[in-house]
């Protein structure tokens, strides 16, 4: 559930982004006003890094039950085909979109031919998550098939328990470790020049510079019980230092550079993370009808909601109306239309393969390609989410 929720709050984040105040973005709405900066922001400060940690946690469980290569070859399928087609099919539309909201039509045509033609990050947009969950999935076979050990291993008890008493210093440190890894690491990525068409724009190294301790956290607390269900619960300390911390990152927003911004953000990211997890574990630990079709639209509906989302931004800009409104209508019509995307798409063995991955929706009696969270909650009473 929280990993559809992550992927679906993409919605209000990029409506958000089309009409920060005074800030551009891919798509030029032509207005904006403050409230939509911060709410960009905070939407931004934990929504992929909490994403990855579950990734990494689903990871590490399915890494256990099922065979490496298997499992490895069933996520290339799941992730790998909805990307091509997207890359092929949604991306240049959305591209053109966005020129039209900069350019009159013939100089907007010409500016996509010349960006389709020169920039590789003009074809990923929005996809990029998928190129560096790919590696982190490739990894962590790779690590399972090279060391059969790691399989089913988990953290000694002692350290496990010892870990989990001292959950709130042991967050602490993790937080401020990550926050100097990317404060660090992902600088120095751009300061080295690296920030290139085939390096950060194909490749998207600095996002997996990014993301990996988060990744790597999910995969821990998959082998961390004890301190797997100490995250699960509320904790107020927990709560204040990510609203602390938020606060001050969305206060000092442009005012800090990019090294103590970053490691400002992870802080409120990491304690974000955790009271996501606790949330979603006391409120939808358990699978309801509507609730599980979501999820199952959740990655399809993702795919959609980026060209769905430019194409209204830019059919708004002719519409005199008040922000509010609009950005509202935007939103509202955005999460309609892909849900429609979605409808279609189920409804078609080929279209489904070809942008979720699968040839059957859950409930009709397939076996997805690659399992995600459902199909082990028949079995399991108590079933585990981040």
């Amino acid at each position: 559930m929280l990993r559809a929720a992550l992927m679906l709050l993409g919605i209000p984040f990029h409506v958000f982004m089309s009409y920060r105040a005074g800030q551009v973005w891919i798509v030029q709405s032509g207005e904006g006003a403050a409230a939509y900066t911060y709410a960009a922001e905070f939407i931004h400060l934990f929504r992929m890094p909490a994403f990855f940690v579950v990734a990494g946690y689903f990871a590490a469980l399915l890494l256990a039950r099922r065979e490496a290569g298997a499992w490895l070859k069933g996520r290339m399928t799941r992730l790998a085909i909805p990307f091509v087609t997207c890359l092929l099919l949604l991306n240049p539309v959305m591209n053109l979109f966005c020129e039209l909201s900069v350019y009159p039509p013939a100089q907007a045509w010409r500016s996509f031919l010349y960006n389709s033609a020169t920039s590789g990050g003009y074809w990923v947009r929005h996809l990029w998550f998928i190129i560096v969950l790919l590696y982190f999935c490739a990894i962590a076979a790779l690590c399972v098939k090279a060391r059969p050990s790691w399989k089913a291993a988990v953290l000694p008890a002692r350290i496990d328990r010892r870990l989990a008493r001292r959950l709130l210093p042991v967050l602490v440190a993790v937080a401020l470790a990550t926050g100097l890894w990317e404060a660090v690491a992902v600088e120095a990525f751009y300061m080295a020049g690296l920030a290139t068409n085939l390096p950060q724009q194909i490749l998207r190294l600095d996002e997996v510079i990014q993301y990996a301790p988060w990744f790597l956290m999910g995969v821990v607390l998959a082998r961390a019980p004890m301190m797997r269900e100490e995250l699960y619960r509320f904790s107020a300390p927990m709560a204040a230092i990510a609203a602390l911390a938020t606060g001050a990152s969305l206060i000092l927003m442009g005012h800090l550079g990019p090294m103590q911004g970053r490691f400002l953000a992870t802080i409120a990211a990491l304690f974000l993370t955790q009271c996501a997890i606790a949330a979603c574990k006391q409120l939808a630990d358990r699978p309801h009808r509507p609730v599980m079709r979501l999820v199952d639209a959740s990655f399809a509906i993702y795919l959609f909601h980026m060209p769905v989302i430019i194409g209204l931004v830019l059919a708004g800009k002719y519409l005199a109306m008040p922000l509010g409104l609009k950005a509202g209508l935007v939103l509202a019509a955005a999460f309609a239309l892909s849900w429609g995307a979605w409808a279609v798409v189920s409804r078609s063995r080929v279209l489904l393969f070809l942008f979720d991955g699968r040839t059957q929706v859950r409930g009709a009696g397939a076996i997805p390609p690659s399992p995600v969270l459902y199909p082990y909650r028949r079995c399991d009473p108590r079933p585990s989410l981040p």
